[in-house]
C-alpha cells in the first residue's frame, strides 16, 4: 500500500479543495446564466404557409411572424411592433399589434404587401421601441 507523508497528504487535500471549489464556480455561474429569465423572454419567429419555422419564403406561399413574451403569458395583453424590410435599412414596413397574454402572431395568406420588396430581409420585433427579437430570412419570387 502506498503510504503519503503528512505534506503529501496536505497537498492532496488542497488540490482536492480547490478543485471542488472551481468546480462549484462554474456551475454557479451557468445556472445563473440559465435563470435570467429577461435574457431569453422575447422570442419571434417567421414560419411559412404551413407554419414550419422558415429561413426561405417564397412570395405567394403565405408567411407568418409569431411573437411571444415569456413573462405576459397568461397576463395582460404586450403591445409590440413587427417591422420587414431589407437587412441593414430603414424597415420597407411596420404594424403595430398586441400579444395577447404574452403570443401575437401576424399572418399573410398569400403574399407580403408589394411594398416589401424581394430579397435578404430582417424582421424585428419592438416593444417600447427597442429592438427585443430578430429573424433574418430571404423572400424570393414565387413560381
Amino acid at each position: 500500500m502506498l503510504r503519503l507523508r503528512t505534506s503529501d497528504r496536505t497537498r492532496f487535500a488542497l488540490a482536492l479543495c480547490l478543485a471542488l471549489t472551481m468546480l462549484s464556480a462554474v456551475a454557479a455561474a451557468s445556472a445563473a446564466v440559465r435563470a435570467d429569465p429577461f435574457r431569453y423572454r422575447y422570442a419571434g419567429v417567421v414560419a411559412d404557409g404551413r407554419g414550419a419555422p422558415t429561413h426561405y419564403v417564397r412570395r405567394g406561399d403565405g408567411i407568418s411572424f409569431s411573437f411571444s413574451d415569456a413573462l405576459a403569458w397568461g397576463r395582460k395583453s404586450e403591445p409590440y411592433q413587427l417591422c420587414v424590410g431589407l437587412a441593414g435599412r430603414a424597415p420597407a414596413r411596420c404594424w403595430n399589434r398586441k400579444a395577447r397574454y404574452g403570443v401575437g402572431k401576424l399572418v399573410f395568406l398569400f403574399a407580403l404587401p408589394r411594398v416589401v420588396p424581394l430579397g435578404s430581409l430582417t424582421a424585428r420585433w419592438l416593444v417600447a421601441g427597442r429592438t427585443v427579437a430578430i429573424w433574418p430570412f430571404l423572400y424570393v419570387r414565387g413560381e
